[in-house]
């Protein structure tokens, strides 16, 4: 089952006046996350809808129009440069605040305290530089008392222990090119508390969840869910909301 805001998101994408295979690679990734997106409406939801808010890693603006649908009308969004015609047409029609950021490179480009709310949402381990500096920036945009929303893989997960014991890599293929969707560095919830503790963000709240993506096997979900159960540490992904002091 999903939530009205999902199929709302599902409408819009098919709404899209453009070439079929680039509107099918975005339905498809987000009907392939869209129980990580259900998760972060549903924390959304709790918020005051009047908070400004500011999702890095923008992408396809997925979180930004779930945000909308729920209400908000401060909404900002930074990516490394893909924003295209059609995400600039949608952050137009929400009233969506869009900047491209290289997060390697430059601050985020925002004064300080401005924000309310911040998603960092499967964007940390696409990083390919040492993630402090993102939030170092973070921690100087958000207000005091404002709060961050973190999912990230876990890679203390079972499938990636698994792995090690036969001997395999947890990482990319080597083979393969490198791109912007790599997943350059995985993280355990304690590199994650290390990096808000250091810049004055504490933790309210963490959970361990697997999101159980469409292509999981039917044996895969019951094992992850069986030792998940037992050891909850070693379930797929990580779901973090820390408060600036």
């Amino acid at each position: 089952m999903i939530s009205d805001i999902t199929k709302q998101i599902i409408n819009k994408i098919n709404s899209r006046e453009k070439n079929k295979t680039d509107l099918d690679n975005e339905r498809e990734y987000f009907i392939f996350h869209k129980y990580r997106f259900e998760i972060i409406f549903s924390l959304l939801r709790k918020y005051n809808k009047s908070d400004c808010l500011l999702d890095i890693g923008a992408h396809y603006m997925h979180g930004l129009l779930g945000a909308y649908y729920l209400g908000y009308k401060k909404l900002f969004g930074i990516d490394l440069d893909i924003f295209n015609s059609i995400t600039i047409q949608r952050a137009k029609s929400i009233e969506a605040t869009l900047k491209n950021c290289d997060l390697s490179k430059n601050n985020i480009p925002f004064e300080k305290e401005v924000f309310d709310i911040i998603l960092l949402a499967e964007t940390l381990e696409h990083l390919n530089f040492h993630p402090d500096k993102v939030f170092k920036e973070i921690s100087r945009i958000l207000k005091s008392g404002g709060e961050i929303i973190i999912t990230t893989p876990n890679i203390v997960r079972l499938n990636n222990r698994l792995k090690l014991i036969l001997g395999k890599s947890i990482h990319q293929d080597i083979k393969k090119e490198y791109t912007p969707g790599t997943h350059y560095r995985e993280y355990s919830v304690r590199e994650i508390m290390y990096l808000l503790n250091k810049n004055n963000i504490d933790i309210k709240k963490l959970k361990y969840v697997d999101f159980n993506y469409p292509d999981s096997s039917i044996v895969k979900v019951i094992i992850n869910k069986m030792v998940g159960f037992v050891f909850p540490k070693m379930k797929s992904n990580i779901i973090i909301v820390g408060r600036k002091k």
